[in-house]
Formats: structure tokens, sequence, C-alpha cells
């Protein structure tokens, strides 16, 4: 590459940045021109140091492209359990990151606070790809016919399974919510215990919560937004929820004072639980470091209930913010990390973490030769977000944000609460947040 080659020109370069030949990046936003860097990148881990490295290599490559110095580029490591309080102080300090990548409801929460950028020219020079994107992966981000946010990675959320001991047993994993209490009651002996279900303070509490209500029925908003968390399904399934934890006696009741949210990714790791419902960071997590114990390992969608097996899905997004200097630095760092090539090499690194944005990648051997992965794509394609009927919303990420339905589950675990009314009273607190963000 000769010397002469400047920071425009680099962004003229290749797929990785054309949706902004014509603009000049050295045209910063005046409030924070005074800040060192010009791009500054927070980086999620991918729960594999190979993904991990090969992102990084990747945003040094771009560094180069643009023509930044070391210090006018920081790529910075930034722990999931500590995201949203470092980027809530932040973002109330005006010095959020340029990029980050967000979970689906923060990603509208953000934007209705008017932090997030309109990113809709990336997101159409992806779409552009051959086989398009996941409409998952869109209606996460969109609003008002707009893009909010860079479609990153879509997480199934299949039940980890303990093939070995199900065998053991001479059992099959189980078709129906019912049949999976009593094949946990068969298989157990505590301290091993069936379920390793997150009913603590977290977010992985709520997502877990509801898709045993949702297989019941339930659901937390329609599909127009608004507040239906008081329903049967949702009663039903908190009731549900109950008996395995007090009846039955399935869960670890250690789960209640967590606030991990890696509790369950633990539990199972350590052989502690036979079943958890969780992205496949654990599976991924295994691969490295306990390849014998991901050999026992099964991946499936949920058991049915009365509604049906109700699979999640969720989607993680690049978050660019409008406090960004530089923003089409910004957007070009996007961009390049998300050229399919590219992004290809990163997501197959995950060994299974992360399921592509972009439904040709499937047909890359990593996924063709791997038959434990069959139903990704169908889940891919037919699960919902935690914020379901809805698209992610506002309301949703601060649903999510604030624990407040697992913090009415935990007063049916532990106070006795009837169920009806700690369902009622979380929807009196979900029509309050609504309310208050429109």
């Amino acid at each position: 590459m000769p010397n002469t080659f400047n920071r425009r020109e680099a962004l003229k370069t290749g797929a990785a940045a054309s949706a902004f030949a014509g603009v000049t990046i050295l045209a910063s936003r005046k409030t924070l021109a005074q800040r060192q860097q010009k791009l500054i990148y927070w980086h999620l881990p991918t729960f594999t140091p190979l993904a991990d490295d090969a992102v990084r290599e990747q945003f040094e490559e771009f560094r180069k492209m643009a023509g930044l110095s070391e210090a006018e580029a920081a790529f910075v490591p930034t722990a999931n359990q500590e995201l949203i309080q470092r980027l809530s102080a932040a973002l109330e300090n005006d010095t959020p990151p340029d990029v980050v990548r967000l979970y689906e409801s923060y990603v509208q929460l953000y934007r209705k606070q008017g932090h997030m950028m309109d990113v809709s020219d990336v997101v159409a020079k992806m779409q552009a790809e051959e086989g398009g994107l996941y409409e998952s992966s869109l209606t996460a981000v969109a609003y008002d016919g707009k893009y909010w946010g860079v479609p990153f990675a879509i997480n199934p959320w299949p039940m980890h399974v303990r093939m070995d001991v199900l065998e053991e047993h001479g059992l099959d994993y189980p078709k129906t919510w019912d049949e999976f209490v009593e094949t946990c009651l068969k298989i157990q002996k505590p301290p091993f215990y069936g379920y390793g279900m997150d009913l603590g303070l977290t977010s992985d509490a709520t997502d877990n919560i509801m898709q045993i209500c949702w297989c019941f029925g339930g659901k937390t908003f329609n599909a127009d937004g608004t507040p239906a968390f008081d329903n049967e399904g949702n009663v039903a399934g908190f009731t549900f929820i109950n008996e395995m934890y007090n009846e039955h006696g399935i869960i670890p009741r250690g789960v209640i004072g967590n606030g991990d949210t890696a509790w369950n990714n633990k539990a199972y790791q350590s052989g502690q639980v036979a079943f958890i419902q969780n992205p496949t960071s654990v599976y991924a997590y295994l691969s490295g470091e306990d390849p014998e114990l991901m050999k026992k390992t099964g991946l499936f969608g949920v058991p049915e209930g009365p509604a049906g097996a109700v699979n999640q899905i969720d989607t993680w997004s690049l978050g660019l913010f409008t406090q960004s200097p530089y923003p089409d630095l910004a957007k070009g760092l996007a961009a390049h990390l998300m050229q399919p090539s590219l992004y290809n090499e990163v997501i197959t690194k995950t060994n299974g973490r992360f399921v592509p944005v972009y439904p040709n990648l499937f047909n890359d051997p990593w996924w063709t030769s791997r038959p434990e992965f069959s139903q990704f794509i169908e889940i891919a394609d037919s699960g919902v977000p935690v914020s379901y009927e809805a698209p992610p919303t506002p309301t949703a990420g601060e649903v999510l944000a604030t624990n407040v339905i697992p913090e009415a589950m935990q007063l049916v675990l532990v106070d006795g609460v009837d169920p009806a009314e700690a369902v009622a009273e979380v929807q009196q607190k979900i029509v309050a947040i609504h309310e208050r963000l429109g």
C-alpha cells in the first residue's frame, strides 16, 4: 500500500466502507473534537479467544486503512456484566464509545434516548449481499423506517442437555415440560440437579422465565408494543416455575441469591446440573476448555407446553453513538467488520456462540459438518425475542435492565405470593415504564 494512501481513500477502497465514499472523515463534531482518540471500540468477549483475536486484528486492519495512529484508535475489552453500568456512566458524562455490541432491547432504549446513530446506509449495504439478512435481525434494530443498529449476530437459546446422563437412565430428551420435570426427578441426585434455571436478578432470568411462560400461552407485550403481561399464560408459567422450584425441587435453591448472568453457564460447565437453557456461549466455552463435556452435550429446542414449543432468539447489534466526534469512522469500522468474508471468520471461530445474520453463511462447511447445530437455522428463522409478541422496544429494554420480572418471580418462590398477584404487579410496573418512555 503506497504511503500516500490517505484516510478518505481508505474508506473509499473496497466494500468495507463504500457507503461513505465522498465523506471526509476528518470533519469531527466540535463538541468532542478535543478527545484524543478518533475511534473507540468497546469489545465484548465472544467466549473464544480465537474469535476475540480475529476481531482485534480486523480492528487493527481498519485502523491502518483509515490512517489512524495507535494513539488515535482504542480497542477496549469490556466485560459483559459490566457493560450497562459502564455505559450508563459514560452516557451521563457524554463520553460513550463510538461502537459497542449491544443486546437488542438496549439498541431501542438508547435510540429512544437519542444516543443511537442512524445506520441505515450500512445496513442497506449488508442487505444487498447475496441472500440478504435474517428478517429478525432487521426487526430488532428498526424504527420509523430506519435502522438504529448494525445487525451482528442472532442467538438461539437452545436447551443444553447432558446426553450421557439421559442415556445412563435410558431416557430420551423430553417432549413436553411435564415430561421434563419427570425426567429431572429421575436423573437428579442433589447436589446434582435437573435444571439450572436462572431465577436470580439477572437478564438471563427474565429470558428463562419468559421462555416457559410463552409455552403456556404467555407474553409481555401485544404486537403493537402495548404492555400485556397480565394474562393467564404468564400466571400458568409462574405457577409451573414455582412447582419446579418449591414442590419438585429440580432447581438449585441457591440460584435465588444469584446476580451473575453467567451463573447457569458455570452450573452446567462444573457438572452441577443436567439441563440449562442458554445461548451457546456454554457450548463454545466447552469446545476449548472441556471437549469431553462438549461431546456429552446435546442442543435441542425447548419442550412443548400447552401453547406448543416457542423458542427464543435474541439479536446482538453494533451500536454506534451519536456522540461520536468522527461518525464516518464509526460507520466505516462497522461496515468493515460486517463484510461477509471477515465476519464469517469471526462467527465460525466463536464455535457456535453466534449464528450469522447472513443466512447464506450457513452454507459454510463449519455449519454443514456439525449436525448438532441442525435446529439452529429453524430457530434463527422462527424464534421470538424476549419482548414477544412485540419487536424489541425501549420499554422492553428497561424491563430487562431493571429485572422487574425475576423480582416478581422471587416474591412467588420465596414469599409465597400468589402467581396471579405477582403477574398483575409486573403489569403495573411495565405500564408505568411504557407511559414514561412512550
